[in-house]
């Protein structure tokens, strides 16, 4: 479905979701302050995990409700433009649905019981010391890679509103109904 502006709730998700990973780097980057094994850095730890979890729900909404309501179609009218944006956004939604699955694995493989808000998650894989290694290195490769993107597509939504002047950057703003 097209629409010529995002839906008030994709602008909320959007934004839910950057304070979120925000959040989330903040929480494991401060990890490495503390010493292995002490209950500071494992609260980082779990608290990261949460933020997570949390990421991964507001992402499923987020593109339930693009696939109900739709997106505007792209401002910029030149085809490479628009098809490395697409690829740019649907690359960023699916790293940011599966890193939380390889942050559950990894905790999983680990032995650890995961908790969301008093629920505790059904152990779905075995432990497994050497897996909870792999999977620690892909989930970290995810984070980075995301750290990366994030910075193109603000870098992005930045150049086009201060060099093309376009409207992209009003829309998720919500600050103007942009003409598609």
């Amino acid at each position: 479905m097209q629409t010529k502006h995002y839906h008030p709730a994709s602008i909320f998700l959007h934004w839910f979701v950057f304070l979120l990973v925000i959040a989330a780097f903040i929480a494991i980057e401060l990890k490495g302050q503390f010493p292995k094994g002490s209950e500071p850095r494992e609260l980082c730890k779990t608290v990261h995990g949460v933020f997570g979890q949390l990421i991964f729900i507001a992402m499923a909404i987020r593109l339930m409700i693009r696939l109900v309501y739709g997106a505007p179609k792209p401002i910029n009218p030149k085809p490479l433009f628009t098809s490395l944006a697409r690829a740019m956004h649907w690359l960023m939604y699916a790293l940011l649905l599966i890193s939380p699955i390889f942050g559950i694995l990894y905790f999983q493989y680990g032995g650890k019981e995961i908790h969301f808000f008093g629920l505790v998650w059904p152990q779905l894989v075995t432990p497994n010391p050497e897996m909870k290694k792999t999977v620690e290195g892909i989930h970290e490769f995810l984070g980075n890679s995301l750290y990366f993107l994030i910075g193109i597509h603000a870098l992005a939504g930045l150049w086009q509103h201060y060099i093309l002047k376009d409207d992209t950057l009003r829309r998720m703003l919500n600050k103007i109904k942009a003409q598609a």
